[in-house]
């Protein structure tokens, strides 16, 4: 029985980069330093913030490989329009949130949480 993937909106802080006019962009990457101008830029972030990140990348990725193509994920800076719309709309404040199906919203770093409401959803589906 083929399913409609179920959606996860995580809307957590992302890292704003901002890049270089073209030129410039081209003028680091044939000289070998835009890796260390990117760096040194992300390197100007806290430390926890850049492990946040790091940590929930961790857990996309295992939420990607558990559920591979029952989900689909998207992003969302909650310093952006919809991710200040989001927060509003789902009444949270704490990130990372996640939004399963426009339905059900989990904030914070608990995984069996959200794998429950995921198994849920799959379930509904399947019946």
């Amino acid at each position: 029985m083929l399913m409609k993937p179920i959606s996860i909106e995580v809307v957590t802080n992302l890292l704003t980069a901002f890049s270089h006019c073209n030129r410039c962009g081209f003028v680091f990457a044939e000289s070998g330093v835009e890796d260390e101008v990117k760096n040194e830029a992300l390197a100007e972030y806290p430390k926890d913030l850049r492990e946040e990140l790091r940590q929930l990348s961790d857990w996309i990725q295992e939420i990607s490989r558990l559920y591979k193509h029952r989900i689909r994920i998207r992003i969302i800076d909650a310093k952006s329009l919809p991710g200040i719309y989001k927060s509003l709309r789902y009444r949270f404040r704490k990130y990372p949130a996640f939004i399963v199906n426009r339905e059900d919203v989990m904030a914070g770093w608990d995984r069996e949480k959200l794998y429950d409401i995921l198994d849920a959803h799959i379930q509904r589906a399947l019946v």
